[in-house]
This record gives structure tokens, sequence and C-alpha cells, in this order.
């Protein structure tokens, strides 16, 4: 696994955060199960980078170089 697809579910987190916010004002349906999954979503991106992280130490074995 590379550091990009932690940052990768990290980023869809936060997409699903905006997403979600969105539907949610606009009483669109599914607004609040696109809330719910974006926080398991980031941190399951942080998760990863964490044992990633600990994994390898030296940065340029954790940024993949």
């Amino acid at each position: 696994m590379k550091a990009r697809h932690a940052l990768i579910l990290y980023a869809l987190g936060l997409c699903g955060d905006v997403i979600g916010g969105l539907f949610t004002i606009e009483h669109w349906a599914g607004g609040h199960e696109i809330l719910l999954a974006a926080p398991v979503l980031k941190v399951s991106g942080i998760l990863l980078l964490l044992a990633k992280l600990l994994a390898r130490p030296k940065i340029k074995e954790f940024l993949n170089l």
C-alpha cells in the first residue's frame, strides 16, 4: 500500500463531508448517510497513514520516493 491510497481515502472523506452537508441543507435524500460514512473514510485514511509511518520511520520510504 502506498501513502497516496491513504490520502485518497482521507480526501474522499472530506468530499463526503461537503456533499453530505449540501444534501442535508437542501433536504435531499441520502445526506445523513453520506455524513455518517465520511468520518469512517477519514479515520481509516488517518489510521493507514499512521500504520505506514510506524512501519517505515524514514521519510523517503514513507513518501514512496
